[in-house]
């Protein structure tokens, strides 16, 4: 019982020295035909895609992704302070009046204030804060 041929019309390339698919288009440098036909059969006999290479069977491959020059989107939402307590310690919280920065939605933003800060000065710098701060800038680096 012969082995399957996938590669039936291998043709010599006399300006290359290598044989060739008429088919699909892959060559082997194989001085006889018949070697060339074993390694042309390990692939597939069909058109390949432009500029794509593929590896030998077994082979093992790893996927390189090619490093893009992006702008880098700038996103802003309007925000606002709120004063809290976290294990009896005041905090600033940080809210999001929309949810328009994707980099912050699964995200909670608080400030950690000075030890000996009471709750009042700490509500004391929300109301300046949001007085003087309307929105948050968020761009990646």
């Amino acid at each position: 019982m012969g082995r399957q041929i996938k590669h039936e019309n291998l043709r010599w390339n006399v300006a290359t020295g290598e044989w060739f698919c008429t088919k699909c288009g892959r060559t082997s440098d194989h001085v006889s035909v018949q070697d060339a036909q074993k390694e042309l059969d390990q692939y597939e006999c069909s058109l390949q895609s432009v500029g794509v290479a593929r590896p030998a069977p077994g082979t093992e491959t790893t996927r390189l992704r090619k490093a893009y020059k992006m702008a880098l989107k700038t996103e802003r939402s309007g925000i606002r302070f709120v004063a809290k307590t976290d294990d009896s310690k005041p905090v600033i919280q940080l809210d999001l009046f929309h949810d328009t920065v994707s980099g912050l939605r699964s995200l909670s933003v608080g400030f950690e204030l000075l030890s000996g800060t009471t709750l009042d000065q700490a509500r004391a710098l929300v109301d300046a804060m949001n007085e003087r701060i309307v929105g948050v800038i968020v761009t990646p680096k």
